[in-house]
C-alpha cells in the first residue's frame, strides 16, 4: 500500500523533533555523546552524566518543545479564527499583557521571582479585556477584536514602559525576559505549561472542521451549521490559554506561531485535521533547534532564544510575503 504524503510529512516532523531533543540534551558546555544520552534516558542512574541530562538539559529541551508546539498551534488557530495569514498568538494583546504582568510582579514582589506567573495572568487578562471591548449587542466582530487588541496592546505597552523607567533597577531582568528565554526551566515549570497547553489542544482539536468552515467566512460557516459565536469564543480562549502557558515558561518568543502554520499548510494543506498535528511537531522541533543555536553563538556566548527565532523566522516570513505579492490573493 502506498504511503501518503501526509504520513511522510508526519514521520519527518517527528524524526526532526526526536533529533532536536537528542541534540539539545547532548549539546552544552560539557558535550555528552549521543549514545550516552540514549542510554541515560532509557536507564537513568546516579552518574554525573545522568544528573546533567535529567536535572538540567532535559527540562530545557522539553520546555522548548512544549513552548514551540503550543505557540505554533495557537498561531494556526488565530489565523483561522481571524481569517488573517498575518495573525500570530499575540495579536489580541497577549504579549503586551504578559509584559505588564511580568513587570508588575517584578516591581511589587521581587523577592518571589513571580515574573512567569505574572506574565501568565497578564496575558489572559489582556485577551479577556480585548474580547470584552469588542463585544457589541452580544456579538463579537473579529475585525473589532483585532483593533481592540491593538489598542489594548498600545496602552499596556506604554504602562509597562513607564514602570520599567520608573524602576530602572529591574530594567535588565524584564528586558531579558521580553527577549524570550528557556534557560533554567525546571520540571515543575514544564509540567505546569505542558498541562495548560495540552488542555488547549484538547479543546481545539474537536473544532478542526469548524476552523475549516471559518476560513470561508462567518456567514458561510453559519450556513454550514457552525455556531460561529460559540466557536469563536472557545477557540479564542484555547489559543490564549496556550499562548499564556508558553509565555509563562519562556517569555516572549516571536515568529514561531506566525511562520510554522504557514510551513505546515504548504506541506499538508489547509485542512486543520491534518494541519494542527504537523504544526505542533514543526513548532516543537523548530524552537528546540533554535535553543541549541542560541547556546552556540561564537564570541558572544548564549543569547535569548527569541533573537534566534526572529533572525530565522523573519526572513522566511518576508520571503512568503514577497511570493504572495505576486499572486492574486489567498493563503501563502
Amino acid at each position: 500500500m502506498a504511503v501518503s504524503r501526509r504520513a511522510v510529512n508526519y514521520a519527518v516532523a517527528l524524526a526532526l523533533l526526536a533529533l532536536a531533543l537528542l541534540l539539545g540534551i547532548a549539546h552544552g558546555p560539557t558535550p555528552i555523546p549521543l549514545g550516552t544520552v540514549v542510554r541515560r534516558l532509557l536507564a537513568p542512574n546516579r552518574s554525573i552524566d545522568s544528573v546533567i541530562i535529567w536535572e538540567i538539559r532535559f527540562p530545557m529541551v522539553a520546555a522548548a518543545a512544549v513552548v514551540g508546539g503550543g505557540l505554533a498551534v495557537a498561531g494556526a488557530v488565530m489565523q483561522a479564527l481571524l481569517k488573517n495569514p498575518l495573525a500570530d498568538p499575540y495579536i489580541v494583546g497577549a504579549s503586551a499583557g504578559a509584559g505588564l504582568g511580568a513587570t508588575l510582579a517584578q516591581d511589587l514582589v521581587p523577592a518571589l521571582n513571580a515574573m512567569a506567573p505574572g506574565a501568565f495572568v497578564g496575558a489572559l487578562a489582556a485577551v479577556c479585556l480585548s474580547y470584552l471591548l469588542s463585544r457589541g449587542r452580544g456579538t463579537v466582530s473579529m475585525l473589532t477584536l483585532i483593533l481592540a487588541g491593538y489598542a489594548v496592546g498600545v496602552i499596556l505597552t506604554a504602562v509597562t514602559t513607564f514602570l520599567m523607567l520608573f524602576n530602572q533597577q529591574d530594567l535588565s531582568a524584564i528586558f531579558a525576559w521580553e527577549l524570550g528565554g528557556i534557560d533554567g526551566a525546571t520540571w515543575s515549570q514544564v509540567l505546569v505549561s505542558a498541562v495548560l497547553i495540552a488542555a488547549g489542544l484538547a479543546v481545539v482539536w474537536p473544532f478542526a472542521h469548524d476552523m475549516n468552515a471559518l476560513l470561508l467566512g462567518e456567514e458561510e460557516a453559519h450556513h454550514l451549521g457552525v455556531n460561529v459565536q460559540r466557536v469563536q469564543f472557545v477557540l479564542l480562549f484555547a489559543a490564549s490559554l496556550m499562548t499564556a502557558a508558553a509565555v509563562y515558561l519562556s517569555g516572549l518568543v516571536g515568529f514561531v506561531g506566525l511562520v510554522m502554520p504557514h510551513i505546515a499548510r504548504r506541506l499538508n494543506g489547509p485542512n486543520h485535521r491534518h494541519l494542527l498535528p504537523l504544526t505542533f511537531c514543526l513548532g516543537a522541533a523548530f524552537l528546540t533547534f533554535a535553543q541549541i543555536v542560541a547556546e552556540s553563538v561564537p564570541v558572544i556566548g548564549p543569547i535569548p532564544v527569541g533573537l534566534v527565532t526572529a533572525c530565522l523566522g523573519g526572513p522566511y516570513f518576508l520571503s512568503l510575503l514577497i511570493r504572495q505579492s505576486h499572486r492574486a490573493g489567498g493563503w501563502p
